[in-house]
């Protein structure tokens, strides 16, 4: 499947260095794929620019990355997640969704570069202040956050949500190379997954889950909006029944 809103010749250069944090066992998300998804989500809504929640979120990248890339588009989001590290990273890189705090980052690194003789980080100076002017671009986002909750629990997801209502989701599910699920509620998967969030999301808001694999299977009576492979992840978008 061709992309059909990422068609633009666009370097991702600045979103695969070194501006966002990362660690071992939180792995990336390709920042082509992460605007299509979102784009194709964000067209199945009746909003300019939607309020994001990723609930699997590991060190946020994908949050991230969608942010960076569409500033005017983003009203709002927030990552949340079971494990307590995947949160100290994500923290750091919703933490970086301002233009103040990617000149921060960029000062941060261009200081690392002089004091280790590293041209690598001087380039991620760099990165940082383009990233900062594009984010900047798109008007301040004043709605940020993280939060701890099991996906499993629709609870804590309640908690979490704090009265925020999303109009998208969007998450690159765990499958368990790098990233297994995790809770008392693991073996329940993608069906736990989507059964909570229909508990506590609003009818019509829009579901897009990224996973490795030929397909993202839908159980229970979902039906797909549509769905697409690139690479090797494949991708389902479907609607919270009213």
């Amino acid at each position: 499947m061709a992309y059909r809103y990422a068609v633009t010749r666009e370097s991702y250069a600045d979103l695969s260095g070194g501006v966002l944090h990362s660690a071992p066992g939180f792995p990336a998300f390709p920042a082509r794929l992460a605007s299509e998804m979102f784009q194709r989500a964000l067209a199945h809504t009746s909003t300019r620019a939607a309020r994001v929640w990723d609930p699997c979120c590991g060190s946020a990248h994908l949050l991230a990355t969608v942010t960076l890339l569409h500033p005017d588009r983003i009203a709002g989001v927030l990552g949340t997640d079971v494990d307590p590290a995947a949160l100290e990273l994500a923290g750091k890189n919703i933490g970086l969704l301002s233009g103040a705090a990617l000149t921060a980052r960029a000062e941060e690194l261009q200081t690392r570069a002089a004091r280790l003789g590293k041209p690598a980080y001087l380039d991620a100076a760099d990165a940082a202040r383009r990233l900062g002017r594009r984010l900047a671009a798109g008007g301040a986002l004043s709605d940020r956050g993280v939060a701890q909750a099991d996906v499993f629990d629709p609870a804590q997801l309640q908690g979490a949500l704090d009265g925020r209502r999303p109009d998208v989701v969007i998450t690159d599910v765990p499958y368990g190379e790098q990233t297994p699920w995790r809770g008392p509620e693991a073996a329940r998967g993608l069906d736990g997954m989507l059964d909570s969030l229909e508990e506590v999301l609003d009818a019509g808001t829009v579901i897009a889950v990224a996973a490795r694999g030929r397909k993202v299977p839908l159980s229970g009576g979902r039906r797909p909006l549509e769905s697409f492979r690139i690479g090797t992840r494949a991708v389902v978008l479907c609607r919270v029944a009213g």
